[in-house]
């Protein structure tokens, strides 16, 4: 095991040093780019594309950093490595940032502390003062933590209010105990108060019975989602409703032996919308629209640990039932922590090895997923996004122009060999043009604004 371990670690580091020199790689019908943005850190455990067009990041071993995502450079922001408890899965863990950043600058960590045996959690509030992270407020403190089953994941509500997921710190009675912080989503304005409306009056608890919920997001419907990790089965996929009860321990995924539907009837237990078992530990989520790459548009990527995949979750109309999951990118990158989206539709994973166990610290990596129809943020000369859909294309193609007010455009469609097949001019929002005339094969697409070029477009006719 030791020996397949070394060999899985080369082939995968000297893959990843090599995704420079291999620009695209396929993803269900849709070719992206694939780029590293940077690597050398420790286990990423939350990244997010910030309103100033930055990544933040968290290691766990108790580093904050702000990564530039076009010069591939890392700042750091805040160093708590020498006083937090950093073993297995504690440490610094969740992070997130007001939404209104750009204003109050306001930043949201969650981490592990204290000696072994006796650890606790605590998430504090700091001020980014435009150099480093500052004037640290404590929120919620004393939080039972332990070596494994921590949460921490963190989403703001459309009020401000802001949620926490927490582990059952490896005791299974803390999930279903109300004045236990664990094994709960807890809600809280960003003072640290209790909001007054929580279903459960002076408490922070707004939902119970998880084991260890370690993907949060409110989604565009307004519902929040969450993916936790089963036991060695019944991993979860769910929306988090306020007051109910979630099952744990006496509840493993559905509601289906006796004694759990007797559990369920009793004490308002909301099912998931979908289960794995075996567990493929699922880690973060993110809402993804995007109609130039189907394979993600319009449901959730979720990044997954053990079965090192991302995965595609469709849900109905109503965002209130499973339609379809599809798993991409397996074993291609290894364990993979966190997933965020950027601006202009690409799609940022951080990996986390080949192993749970960190072999090969300081060694992990974010990569960017760009699509067809992504402009990058040093490409982009107009002010507004450009996107182009299908990009496997039987007959025609749209392109819509975000914010264009009525600007006229010229599309221009080259062969692989340079030539010009096509030339349109167009105005307005979104435009559809025939491309049924043209043979199979790989073509580029250009929009012009006079002199100003946008990035071009592959698009593969069948």
């Amino acid at each position: 095991m030791k020996n397949f371990t070394f060999i899985f670690s080369l082939l995968f580091f000297s893959f990843v040093s090599k995704l420079n020199s291999q620009t695209t790689i396929q993803v269900g019908n849709t070719w992206v780019g694939i780029d590293t943005v940077y690597t050398g850190l420790d286990v990423p455990w939350e990244i997010i594309y910030g309103p100033d067009n930055f990544l933040w990041v968290t290691e766990r071993r108790g580093i904050v950093s702000r990564i530039d995502p076009v010069a591939n450079t890392k700042t750091i922001v805040l160093d708590l490595t020498a006083s937090i408890y950093a073993q297995s899965e504690a440490g610094l863990l969740g992070m997130k940032l007001h939404p209104n950043f750009i204003t109050n600058k306001e930043v949201y960590l969650v981490y592990t502390y204290g000696p072994s045996g006796n650890v606790k959690e605590r998430l504090v509030k700091y001020t980014y003062n435009n150099t480093n992270l500052v004037s640290p407020q404590i929120l919620i403190d004393s939080i039972v933590g332990n070596i494994n089953h921590n949460g921490s994941r963190l989403t703001f509500m459309p009020d401000n209010t802001l949620l926490m997921t927490t582990g059952d710190a490896l005791n299974t009675a803390n999930a279903q105990n109300l004045n236990s912080k664990n094994g709960k989503v807890l809600r809280l304005n960003t003072s640290g108060t209790i909001p007054a409306n929580n279903p459960f009056p002076g408490s922070y608890v707004y939902t119970r019975g998880h084991r260890n919920a370690q993907g949060l997001t409110l989604a565009p419907n307004g519902l929040v989602y969450s993916s936790e990790h089963g036991p060695s089965n019944d991993d979860e996929f769910q929306i988090i409703e306020s007051g109910r009860n979630y099952g744990w321990p006496n509840v493993e995924g559905f509601c289906n032996t006796g004694s759990e539907i007797a559990f369920c009837g009793a004490n308002n237990v909301k099912e998931p919308l979908m289960n794995w078992s075996p567990t493929i530990a699922p880690a973060d989520i993110a809402y993804y629209n995007n109609p130039g790459f189907p394979e993600f548009h319009n449901g959730f990527i979720m990044a997954v640990l053990k079965n090192k995949q991302l995965v595609a979750i469709k849900l109905n109309a109503t965002g209130t039932a499973t339609v379809s999951q599809t798993s991409y990118l397996t074993n291609m990158f290894g364990r993979l922590r966190d997933v965020c989206v950027g601006p202009n539709n690409e799609i940022y994973i951080a990996t986390n090895g080949a192993s749970a166990s960190n072999v090969d610290p300081n060694t992990h990596t974010i990569l960017k997923l760009s699509p067809p129809n992504t402009v990058s943020v040093k490409e982009n000369n107009l002010k507004y996004n450009f996107i182009v859909y299908p990009t496997l294309v039987k007959e025609n193609i749209t392109v819509e122009l975000q914010n264009s007010e009525g600007r006229q455009m010229l599309l221009k469609i080259t062969d692989i060999t340079g030539n010009i097949i096509k030339t349109e001019t167009f105005s307005g929002n979104k435009y559809h043009s025939s491309l049924a005339n043209l043979s199979q094969g790989i073509y580029f697409l250009t929009i012009n604004e006079g002199e100003k070029q946008m990035l071009v477009k592959k698009l593969i006719k069948e």
